[in-house]
């Protein structure tokens, strides 16, 4: 268990709302608020979140070094997800999966971008392969607004994780440049996008253990896009075909 620390006003009201555990709020004495700060104190208090009242000289420097913060949220990070809880816990609640696989994906405006976008759509999952504490620490909670604090994430070998949602009869697919257009392609049911590491993309190993590639359609003389815009176009798109999110 571990503490992270929250900048965003409104990823620490979101969080409040979503019932997430806080170890504590800090905010600058006799600070004058405005309704957001307000919200989230009041929402802290009914909560029981202790709140601590500091100067502002002993509050720390923000993220730019600059200047420093007035109102600071303590996040207790709950444990990553095992493959198996979820799939069960997605049973349970009559869901079927609609996961992200995200092989080596290190930068960290990358996977905030990822966490909010597939949040906001409906993924119910997010399975990684790489440094735990490169992919969950204050920068991706601060760049996903907070909210990659509430989808379950599972660290996990990509072909393990392959080979175990097979079992389940979801529909795996890879993307990558020359797969076949995502806008021709059913996408309704269980299915996980695999999506590579920036730059490099997804090893031909990694390809060939999943049901088929899909490609976004480009203009001639494009390479390739960011891959959290490609996660959002390829998670969008089933949004769009299911036409409701899941």
């Amino acid at each position: 268990m571990k503490t992270l620390k929250i900048r965003n006003k409104n990823a620490i009201l979101e969080l409040l709302k979503s019932g997430a555990n806080f170890e504590k709020i800090t905010l600058v004495d006799n600070l004058k608020q405005d309704n957001l700060t307000k919200e989230i104190v009041s929402i802290a208090m009914k909560r029981r979140v202790p709140i601590n009242k500091m100067s502002f000289k002993k509050m720390v420097k923000g993220r730019s070094g600059q200047s420093r913060e007035v109102l600071v949220g303590f996040l207790v990070w709950q444990d990553t997800w095992s493959l198996k809880k979820l799939l069960d816990s997605l049973n349970e609640t009559d869901k079927k999966p609609f996961f992200l696989l995200l092989n080596k994906i290190n930068y960290e405006s990358n996977i905030g971008i990822i966490a909010r976008t597939a949040f906001a759509a409906g993924v119910n999952g997010i399975i990684f392969q790489g440094d735990e504490n490169q992919f969950i620490n204050e920068e991706t909670l601060h760049l996903s607004v907070g909210t990659i604090a509430r989808i379950p994430l599972v660290k996990m070998n990509i072909f393990q994780a392959i080979k175990e949602l097979k079992k389940t009869s979801t529909k795996i697919f890879s993307i990558q440049m020359d797969g076949e257009s995502i806008f021709k392609e059913n996408l309704s049911g269980p299915i996980a996008f695999v999506l590579g590491a920036e730059g490099k993309g997804l090893s031909e190993e990694v390809s060939k253990k999943c049901d088929k590639k899909l490609s976004i359609p480009m203009r001639q003389g494009i390479d390739s896009l960011n891959v959290g815009i490609s996660a959002a176009i390829v998670i969008y798109e089933k949004v769009r075909q299911e036409g409701k999110i899941v």
